[in-house]
C-alpha cells in the first residue's frame, strides 16, 4: 500500500515562495489502479516527483509497504526506486539503439538478474502486452502504442509494488491511447500491478479504481468507480468541470 500523508512542497525563485503542495494525503490500496487529475498548476506532476524521488518534498511522509520513501540515504533510496518503483513517461524513454526485447532486460541487468530469469520474464511481459512480433524491432520501428506497451513492460521487469505513471496516453491518438489503458488493466489483473497515474485524459482516467482531484496543491475530492468505464465517464466530466471551476481542462 502506498500512503501519502501531509506532503507539501514549495519552490523558491528571486526571493519568492511558490507553494505547490500544501499537505496532499492520500491512499493507494495494492493491486489498485488511481488516477491523479485536475488543472495546470494544481501539483500532480510535483506530487508524482516527490513519490519518485526525482525531487524532495519539504515535508509529510509517503509510506510504500511502511517504509517512508521520503527519507533515508541516497543508497537506501535508489534502492527502492531500483526494486519497488516502476516508471512509465509521457515520451517512452526507450533506449533507440537497443531493440524492445532490450530495452525490457535493461533494468533487469541492473538488478543481476540471471539470463534464463530475464529472458523468461521478458517473454512472459512481451506475451501479456502482445508485443512478442516486435521484440527485436527498435523504438523508431514501432507505433507509439506500441512503444508505450514496451514502456509498461519494462516498468513491471523487475516487480515493483506501484507504477508511476506520467501522462502515459499524452503523446498517443485514441486506439494507441485505449491499448495503453488495456495494458494497465491487463497488469493489474493478472500480476496485481498498482498503478498510481497522473493524467489530463477523462477517457484515461474512466478506467481507475478511483480518481484523486488536485486544486491548488490540495486534494480537491475524489471519485470512486462503481460502475463501467462508459458510465464512470460522464459522472467524471461532471466532477473535473468541478475541479476546474465548471471549465474541464481537456
Amino acid at each position: 500500500m502506498l500512503e501519502i500523508k501531509e506532503v507539501t512542497k514549495t519552490y523558491n525563485s528571486k526571493g519568492i515562495s511558490y507553494p505547490v503542495l500544501k499537505g496532499v494525503t492520500a491512499t493507494i490500496p495494492d493491486g489498485s489502479f488511481v488516477a491523479v487529475m485536475g488543472p495546470s498548476g494544481s501539483g500532480k506532476t510535483t506530487l508524482l516527483n516527490c513519490l519518485s524521488g526525482f525531487i524532495t518534498a519539504d515535508s509529510g511522509k509517503v509510506l510504500l509497504d511502511g517504509q517512508d520513501i521520503l527519507t533515508g540515504n541516497e543508497t537506501a533510496l535508489a534502492e527502492i526506486r531500483q526494486h519497488k518503483l516502476g516508471f512509465v513517461f509521457q515520451d517512452f524513454m526507450l533506449l533507440n539503439g537497443l531493440t524492445i526485447q532490450e530495452n525490457i532486460f535493461l533494468p533487469q541487468i541492473i538488478a543481476g538478474k540471471s539470463q534464463k530469469k530475464m529472458e523468461k520474464n521478458t517473454d512472459n511481459l512481451l506475451s501479456m502486452f502482445h508485443i512478442e512480433d516486435i521484440a527485436k524491432k527498435y523504438p523508431p520501428e514501432v507505433s507509439g502504442g506500441q512503444k508505450q506497451r514496451a514502456s509498461i513492460a519494462r516498468a513491471l521487469s523487475n516487480n515493483p509494488s506501484i507504477i508511476l505513471a506520467d501522462e502515459p496516453t499524452g503523446n498517443l491518438d485514441t486506439k494507441s491511447s485505449a491499448a495503453v489503458i488495456g495494458a494497465f488493466l491487463d497488469a493489474k489483473e493478472k500480476i496485481g500491478a498498482t498503478i498510481f497515474m497522473v493524467t489530463h485524459d477523462a477517457f484515461a482516467a474512466s478506467y481507475a479504481d478511483k480518481v484523486i482531484a488536485l486544486r491548488d496543491g490540495i486534494v480537491f475530492g475524489e471519485l470512486l468507480r462503481r460502475g463501467q468505464p462508459k458510465e464512470f465517464l460522464d459522472e467524471l466530466l461532471d466532477f473535473t468541470r468541478k475541479v476546474n471551476g465548471e471549465e474541464y481542462d481537456a
